[in-house]
């Protein structure tokens, strides 16, 4: 998989667009991040009194900037901006197809599971160097808006971070499944975009108003629930399910749509 990496290294590094779509990830993150939880902490800072009402509103709002909660609040910006990684994602497999160079690696000597494989190597690339960045802010954040650092366990949910690293790998999986399908990339992005933010979000609003836990169990929604909002009381959660159903399930589809992925490209006629 290596060496097929380094192929796609090679179509990528000098891709403009690549390089501007990527990096706005490791601007926009950060940035959001620590303005907001900059804005919240002086917020926060300001208030005065002693009295019960205040004293829970200030743990209420400071908890997602601070050690051990840090980690979720982090994990969800970044699931927030990685949309931006799912359309690069797309646009980088759907221009195999515009510009025929998915048919000269394999005239080249490349089989069809090799083509695959090597968009996965990307997907992967991804995956890991955006759950770094997660991390990073994640440990930054903390370390700068945590009072006491002494008195807290600073690793204690650092399963979010692998929670958004799962959640990644299934919305990338879901882009590729997409981009193989449609191979034309202003309507795959626009397809995209209306499952992730209209398709998936309805149907959950749906199942849930029907005081049903199915909406959680939906393929984006799986992984989704694992990072709830960090805003949110936890008093006001509907969800009932356990993590490692969800766990399980997003699994169970991110395996079934790369069997699908794999299974269809070897059929795919190359000509369109």
């Amino acid at each position: 998989m290596l060496q097929l990496f380094k192929t796609e290294w090679l179509k990528v590094k000098s891709y403009r667009t690549f390089w501007i779509l990527f990096g706005s990830f490791f601007i926009f993150l950060p940035a959001t991040l620590l303005m907001t939880a900059d804005r919240f902490m002086h917020q926060i800072n300001q208030m005065e009194g002693k009295n019960m009402e205040t004293a829970i509103m200030k743990s209420l709002l400071s908890a997602p900037f601070i050690f051990p909660n840090v980690w979720r609040g982090a994990a969800w910006f970044g699931g927030l901006f990685f949309i931006i990684i799912g359309m690069l994602f797309i646009l980088l497999v759907t221009n195999e197809v515009q510009y025929k160079t998915h048919r000269q690696n394999i005239i080249d000597g490349w089989s069809r599971t090799d083509f695959i494989t090597a968009k996965l190597s990307m997907l992967l690339f991804f995956v890991v160097s955006t759950t770094v960045m997660v991390f990073l802010c994640g440990l930054v954040c903390g370390l700068l808006f945590t009072p006491d650092l002494s008195s807290v366990s600073i690793f204690e949910n650092i399963r979010y971070v692998g929670y958004y690293a799962l959640m990644a790998t299934l919305y990338l999986v879901v882009a590729f499944l997409v981009a193989i399908l449609i191979k034309r990339t202003g309507l795959a992005i626009v397809v995209y975009f209306g499952y992730v933010f209209v398709i998936d979000n309805l149907l959950w609003l749906v199942l849930t108003f029907r005081k049903s836990q199915l909406g959680y169990f939906l393929p984006l929604e799986s992984s989704d629930s694992l990072i709830p909002n960090p805003f949110k009381p936890s008093n006001i959660e509907l969800r009932t399910v356990p993590d490692l159903n969800l766990l399980i399930t997003a699994v169970i589809y991110g395996t079934l749509m790369l069997y699908g992925i794999f299974r269809y490209y070897r059929n795919a006629d190359l000509k369109t």
